[in-house]
């Protein structure tokens, strides 16, 4: 029984061990099935020779030793008995004395008494002999059909714990061996992905990427003056609606934002809700909530601070005290959510857009081109359309400020039930963390190069098979990890081929993983480079990849991608590079 019980447990443990390891390939999937097709056989040909062992042992009760028992104990027959009486009795009448013949039928009546008394106790002891016989036979055959088919079961049994025994045992060392040595996993899943050299390399980024940003330049210069006329326009007709109050914008290249406030006397108060994934918030870690609030006055009884009261309205009585306010929430306040003080990113979204068209309206008469809305979830996202056919597409991003160098935005397409979570930006952060990490990096390092060929083979592979959770933004907080980790002296020009290797093995080693950590949040390693605030430096660390754990089809559809893209590397540079040889002005 103790056997048993600890082949049970060994078992369990392995096959737990094996069901929660995420690690299971294809191929042992395909001979467990098999394991189990065979021991399903194997239990299935076991019922069937039981049945036939049963039915000859039944036939062996009815003809076998039972039948010579029987034949043994009914040969003094009393039928034979019977008819010796009889001859016995014929020739003793021959005899011719009358006297001896009637002594002789009175002895003869006496002993044919006896005699049958005699051959009924026989018969009766015969018959209770044979039963008991025939009873003491079928319970000794009974018992040892039951052994032997008992004993045949746990011989079969015996071999099928075992068996199972020692494939749970090497699956729960193979796990065991694995998680010892995650550096080896780590070796193994490596890919060597086709590349061509560091000369071949900085060609394509000088002749392909670097005209092509140079071009976004030019156009930036052009979004510039554009992004500040029309935002004159916003400001006036916000002004005259008493609705939000527009800031100076911030520019980077074709991505504009405009961070706006409440009027007067309210303002916005922002609430970090970083690092909790829960079933509210399953895609969105960084994340936060913002509020409308006022600062109310604490009325002390005095007509001087009634809400009828004239700022230039001067108390004698409290002249010189300083008058005592509280914030309170704006329930039902400009943009926010019913019966509520939280800002509607809805809401936002689309008063944000009534204002460009309003806008776009007065100042249109002075260009030659088309302005068009391009998403209606994305309260920005602007094309501009010249007669020649040309297009320039950017975004214009209403954002709230949550410090100087941080700020909430709207993320497109999100569930109506979280119209009040504002996605937080660190882009700033970011800059200035590559900015002041590339002052310790060798004259001309490779690391911005690396960035954009990484970005540049992405994007064409977007073009290809479609879009995918992959961003831009991965390849850039990936490459802030190579930076911590790697040695300066590593990012040399000349070593561009290796570390753009080194950068999409680490996007690839993450989406196995699932997990790509924010650098700036819950890293302690990154005050060595810059300042973040305390609330991002206390956090726990962010998967930037949390969505791919929550949804298996995205991410399968975007390891797929990836994995052309890798394929297609190598074919797409080349092409790009015989293209831009050709032809004189190369554009991507």
């Amino acid at each position: 029984m103790q056997d048993t019980l600890l082949r049970v447990f060994v078992v369990a443990l392995g096959l737990m061990h094996l069901w929660d390891d995420p690690g299971i390939n294809e191929r042992d999937g395909i001979i467990l099935q098999k394991h189990e097709e065979w021991l399903l056989k194997e239990m299935a040909n076991l019922d069937q020779e039981i049945e036939p062992a049963n039915q000859e042992m039944t036939l062996t009760d009815d003809k076998g030793p039972l039948d010579d028992v029987i034949k043994i104990h009914k040969d003094p027959n009393p039928t034979a008995v019977s008819k010796e009486f009889d001859q016995h009795v014929t020739e003793k009448d021959k005899m011719p004395d009358g006297t001896g013949i009637l002594e002789k039928s009175r002895g003869d009546t006496d002993t044919d008494m006896k005699t049958s008394e005699v051959v009924h106790e026989d018969q009766t002891e015969s018959e209770v002999f044979i039963s008991k016989q025939q009873e003491a036979l079928s319970q000794r055959h009974t018992k040892i059909s039951e052994n032997e088919t008992s004993d045949w079961e746990k011989d079969y049994l015996w071999y099928i714990w075992n068996t199972l025994s020692i494939i749970s045992i090497i699956r729960f060392f193979k796990k065991y061996l694995r998680r010892n040595s995650p550096m080896k996993q780590e070796e193994a899943r490596d890919l060597t992905v086709l590349l061509p050299d560091s000369n071949t390399l900085q060609c394509f980024h000088s002749k392909c990427i670097q005209i092509s940003l140079n071009k976004k330049w030019k156009e930036g210069e052009f979004l510039e003056g554009f992004a500040n006329d029309l935002l004159e326009s916003m400001r006036g007709i916000c002004e005259r609606n008493g609705s939000m109050v527009m800031e100076d914008f911030q520019m980077n290249v074709c991505d504009i934002i405009v961070p706006f406030t409440p009027p007067d006397p309210y303002k916005f108060q922002c609430l970090l809700w970083h690092n909790q994934a829960t079933d509210l918030l399953p895609d969105t870690q960084v994340c936060g909530q913002i509020k409308l609030v006022e600062n109310k006055k604490i009325p002390n009884g005095c007509h001087c601070q009634s809400s009828d009261a004239d700022d230039s309205m001067v108390c004698l009585l409290h002249c010189d005290e300083k008058v005592k306010t509280k914030i309170t929430d704006v329930c039902d306040g400009p943009l926010c959510v019913k019966n509520s003080a939280f800002l509607s990113k809805s809401q936002v979204a689309r008063w944000f857009q009534s204002t460009i068209r309003q806008a776009w309206t007065l100042i249109s008469h002075k260009y030659e081109f088309e302005l068009n809305i391009r998403y209606i979830d994305a309260p920005g996202a602007l094309v501009v359309r010249f007669r020649s056919g040309k297009r320039i597409y950017f975004s214009l991003n209403p954002v709230v400020k949550f410090n100087s160098d941080a700020h909430f935005y709207i993320t497109p397409c999100f569930p109506n039930t979280l119209d009040t979570f504002w996605t937080l930006s660190l882009t700033i952060y970011e800059d200035r963390f590559i900015e002041h990490i590339s002052k310790r990096l060798p004259e001309n390092s490779c690391h911005i190069q690396t960035l954009d060929i990484a970005c540049f083979l992405h994007k064409r592979q977007t073009t290809l098979s479609g879009s995918s959770s992959l961003k831009d933004f991965h390849f850039k907080i990936a490459l802030m990890h190579l930076l911590l980790t790697k040695d300066p002296s590593q990012w040399k020009p000349s070593h561009v081929a290796c570390r753009l290797q080194d950068l999409l093995e680490f996007i690839w080693r993450s989406l196995e993983k699932k997990l790509l950590q924010h650098v700036l949040i819950g890293n302690p390693l990154n005050q060595s480079v810059i300042q973040v605030p305390a609330e991002l430096t206390r956090a726990k660390p962010v998967n930037l990849f949390h969505p791919l754990v929550v949804h298996n089809c995205i991410y399968k559809h975007t390891v797929m991608h990836f994995q052309e893209t890798l394929k297609n590397a190598d074919m797409l540079i080349r092409d790009y590079i015989d293209k831009c040889n050709d032809s004189v002005n190369c554009s991507i």
